[in-house]
């Protein structure tokens, strides 16, 4: 770490694409959720958006904007 390199922008955003593509390779995707998880999750936020607020000033706030 005694010296310094310079690169001007075409090497830099090179590095940064390969690197950005080997994380990509390495990195495994995620797997989706089973179909049940995720329709308990969408009732969820069904029954979140008809709940009133648990806080009276946030209701008011919401209402006027």
């Amino acid at each position: 770490m005694g010296y310094r390199v310079d690169l001007d922008h075409t090497h830099s955003r090179a590095i940064v694409r390969e690197i950005g593509e080997r994380l990509g390779a390495s990195l495994k995707p995620e797997p989706e959720l089973p179909e049940g998880l995720k329709k308990q999750i969408d009732r969820l936020r069904e029954l979140e958006e008809q709940s009133p607020s648990i806080i009276p000033a946030a209701e008011r706030r919401d209402k006027q904007t």
